[in-house]
Order: structure tokens, then sequence, then C-alpha cells
């Protein structure tokens, strides 16, 4: 985990709380918010990119991490669903009742995929709100950079 360097002067501190509730606003999604772990950080930074640099860095940083995240679960989705659901096709076709143990791995791959992706993300975005309180831009692991 490495800090970016191209913002270079210090931040104001209404700067660093700014890019602290960027990051933060990602968990709106936790007390139900649609789409939250994506809308939150893009509507607080398009409320602050023009404000500063700082701002603008940690809200492209947060919006790529999150981007990256959801479609991190929906793969894992997908591959799961394929796992769980192709044991069960082969069932109606065959008649063979041990097919539905086959569908367990599916289900624990959908499972334990998205528990790790979830706990990733919380303590990811927990640790890039403190760097960010601390006028330090977080550069999040495992991000496709679609804003740059």
């Amino acid at each position: 985990m490495e800090t970016l360097s191209n913002v270079s002067q210090t931040p104001r501190p209404e700067e660093t709380s700014h890019a602290a509730i960027i990051h933060l606003s990602a968990l709106s999604s936790l007390i139900g918010v649609p789409f939250g772990t994506i809308l939150g950080p893009l509507i607080t930074w398009l409320i602050w990119r023009d404000q500063s640099r700082f701002d603008d860095e940690n809200g492209k940083e947060a919006l790529n991490f999150n981007i990256s995240m959801v479609i991190y679960k929906i793969i894992v989705i997908i591959i799961g669903l394929i796992l769980f659901l192709s044991p069960l096709f082969s069932l109606v076709n065959e008649d063979d009742p041990t097919a539905v143990l086959l569908t367990v791995p599916g289900l624990w791959i959908m499972i334990l995929g998205l528990s790790f992706i979830f706990l990733l993300q919380v303590i990811l975005i927990v640790v890039a709100a403190i760097k960010a309180g601390n006028g330090e831009t977080f550069r999040y692991p495992l991000t496709i950079r679609f804003i740059k």
C-alpha cells in the first residue's frame, strides 16, 4: 500500500475532512442506501472535486476502488451461480440425485468470496479515511483505474 505523491502541498483541515467523508460515504450502503458504495463517493466527490486537488484525487481513488469491488462481486456471483446451477441442470436431465451435492461448492464460493470482498472493502475504506484525515492520499490495492 502506497500513497500518491502528486498532491504536493499540505492539504487544509477542511480538505482532509472532505476527503475522509468521500471515502466513508461508500459505507452508506450499510445503512440501506441502494448502490451506496458507488453513489456515496460519486456524489461527495462531485461536490468537492473543484474545491481542491486533494479532494479530487481522493474522490477518484474512492470511486475507482468501489466500482472495482462491485465488478469483483459480480464476477464471484456469476462463477458461484454457474457452479451452483450446472449440477442442478444435469439432475433434471439424468435423474442423478448425487448432483445436488455438487451444488455446495458453488454456494460456498459465493458466500466466502462475497464475505471476503466485503470485509476487505470495509477495512480498506476505513484505512483510506484515516489516511485522508491525516492529509495523505491512499492508493487502494486491486483497483481498476476507470477515472484518471
